[in-house]
Formats: C-alpha cells, structure tokens, sequence
C-alpha cells in the first residue's frame, strides 16, 4: 500500500481545518464531513475527510458538541486559521473612505479623537471597540500655564506632548499679582517641558528649596497646583462602545452567569483597561521588525477568565514611533478574522497619522 507523502497530508488536514473554521463562522453550524464533501471543492472521498476530522478532533482543533454533530472549531483551531491569514485583508474602499472622513474633521482633542475611534470601530465591526487612553500621569508634559479669573482664583492648564489638554480652576489662600504669576509661569515651564509629572514634581521641590524668603508665597502655590494635578479628575481611560452586540452573540457567550460576569467587566472597564495598557507595555518593550501589527487572543489565550469566549483584536498606536495607547475589537470567536484584524490595523495606522499631524502643525 503506497505511504502519502506527509507534506501532502499536512496540507489537506490544514486545508480542510480552515475550510471548517471558516464555514462554521459564516453559518454558526456544526460541520460535518458529508458537508465539506459536497461543498467544500476540495476533492477528497467522504471516508478520507472523516480521518482527517478525526485525526484534527484528536490533535485538539476541533470539538463535537453532541456525539452524532459535525465539528466546530475549538481556540487552537481559531488559533491555526488567524495565523495562517498572512496578509491582511484590505478594507473595502466605502469603509476607508468613511473612517478617512471621520478623522477628515480634525478633533479638537485627544478625548474626542478616542471617543470617536471606539464609535467607529464598533459601527463598522458590529462589534465592540475599546481604545486605550495615554497615561496622563506618565505623559511628557509640553506646557504647565496659570491664569488669574477672579480674586485669589486661578486657572491651570495643562497640555501633554500628545496633545491632551486639561484644565480646572484653582482657589488660593492669597491673591497673586500679575507679575508674581508670570515669573511662577516661566519656572514652571523651564522645568516642565519634556518631563512627566512626577518629574516635574521632583524638579520644582528641588529648585523651591534653594529660593529665597520673598519666593514663599510661590512655594505655596507651587504645591498646591502639584496636589491639585493629584486630586483633579483623571482623563477617561477607556473608551468603549457597542457592548449590546456581544449581548447579541446569545448562545457563544456561554450560560447566563458567564454573561453577567462580562457585563460587570464591560462597565467596571478598569480591568479591561490594564489589559489594553499591558499591550502598550509590551510594544514598548518588544519594538522590532518581528513584532506583529495586529494582536488576536482567542477564548482561553485572554489572560481575563471572564473573556474566555470571545476573542480579541488588538494593535497600538503611535506618537513619534513610541507606543502611546492600544484599540482593538472584541466579539464572538465566530467573527471573520481577516476583517476585524484589517479593520484595527487601519484604524491604528489613522488614528497615529491624526496624532502625528496635530504634534508637526504645533511645532510648525
């Protein structure tokens, strides 16, 4: 009896595996060798594609939900078709020309321009879409500015160098004079520019140490500003929309205790956002030619239990080539990869073009 060659077995296991995981995400229905042998056009005999769905439910790619079932796929049958999508679709021409008219409007700040990304991203995934927000507290600072708006009053400003802006009004014990805010002012910005606010911090209670008596008042509103900057509302870390279409997954969300344990993740979001923020980190330190664009973590590959049936699509976006904040899509592991992973990888690459055109008109 004549051996088949291993490549060629190889090959046809893979090709039939994906044939499976695709026809199973189009239609949500088991698949079953009769169905790959009259639809499938991959000229194998019925006997033969039920070894090999044997052989790939042995080796751990595809599951029975019921004994006399077809095969679905399981996360590391998900896992085989996402890595085998070596080039990323592109975008159907009316989806980029609405993303491109989106960012065409020039947001005012970074806040709208993420908001607007997690709109976008689940509008046209039909998913829900997340973007992570820059580290206010880690962000380089480019400008620290007080302006007097009534009696011992005064208003901060705050701008980072990725275009964050914030600003709250501030009551003093004392009533400065224009001319003691405008020395305060250049001192902050000399020591401001390009550092964090721990930075800063650290730079003012060093350089407020050696002044003399007549700069005490200063001193104090020095600190407060800094306590101030500790108290004030911190940015929204995590923009999120269209969490009602995993509702809609139904069934693939697993029984109804798993759905309100993701509902308290999906509103709480604190825990979602470190995932995005662990993302960043690793960009940050993984910055090579063989790191991927785009990130997919299927079912049990999210490190959170709570999104062990859905899978995730992540990427990073960019500010100067350093990795500021991630987005992504999450939705049912049923969702057509090639799509969703060409989808963030499009919408990373714009929203880093946003930020590096707003940063060269500033220096311009």
């Amino acid at each position: 009896m004549r051996q088949l060659d291993p490549t060629v077995a190889a090959d046809r296991k893979h090709r039939v595996l994906q044939w499976v995981v695709h026809h199973f995400i189009e239609t949500s229905r088991p698949i079953a060798s009769s169905t790959i042998a009259e639809e499938g056009g991959l000229d194998l005999s019925s006997a033969t594609l039920r070894n090999i769905l044997k052989e790939l439910e042995d080796e751990g790619y595809l599951q029975q939900p019921h004994t006399s079932a077809g095969r679905i796929p399981t996360d590391r049958g998900y896992r085989v078709y996402v890595d085998y999508l070596h080039d990323v679709q592109r975008l159907a021409s009316n989806e980029k020309a609405r993303i491109e008219k989106q960012y065409g409007n020039r947001l005012a700040e970074l806040d709208r321009l993420l908001l607007q990304t997690s709109k976008v991203l689940a509008h046209l995934s039909h998913k829900t879409g997340l973007v992570l927000s820059p580290d206010f507290d880690c962000e380089t600072l480019k400008r620290l500015e007080l302006i007097p708006v009534g009696y011992q009053q005064v208003l901060a400003i705050v701008v980072t160098q990725n275009g964050q802006v914030r600003h709250w009004p501030i009551k003093l014990s004392f009533d400065p004079s224009a001319e003691r805010l405008n020395v305060l002012n250049r001192f902050l910005n000399d020591n401001a520019f390009g550092r964090s606010i721990s930075e800063v911090r650290r730079a003012l209670a060093s350089q407020i140490e050696i002044t003399e008596r007549e700069l005490r008042e200063l001193h104090q509103l020095a600190n407060q500003l800094l306590e101030e900057l500790d108290l004030a509302d911190a940015p929204e870390k995590l923009f999120l929309d269209g969490t009602v279409s995993l509702v809609d997954g139904g069934a693939e969300l697993g029984d109804l205790a798993d759905i309100q344990s993701l509902m308290r993740v999906m509103e709480e979001r604190k825990a979602l956002a470190s995932l995005l923020q662990d993302e960043v980190r690793f960009a940050v330190d993984s910055i090579g030619p063989e790191q991927k664009a785009v990130q997919v973590r299927i079912g049990e590959e999210n490190a959170m239990p709570e999104l062990r049936n859905l899978s995730l699509v992540t990427t990073v976006y960019r500010v100067g080539g350093r990795p500021v904040g991630a987005l992504g899509v999450l939705g049912g592991k049923r969702m057509e990869y090639s799509r969703m992973m060409s989808l963030v990888d499009y919408v990373g690459r714009v929203v880093s073009r946003t930020l590096e055109s707003w940063d060269d008109n500033e220096r311009s």
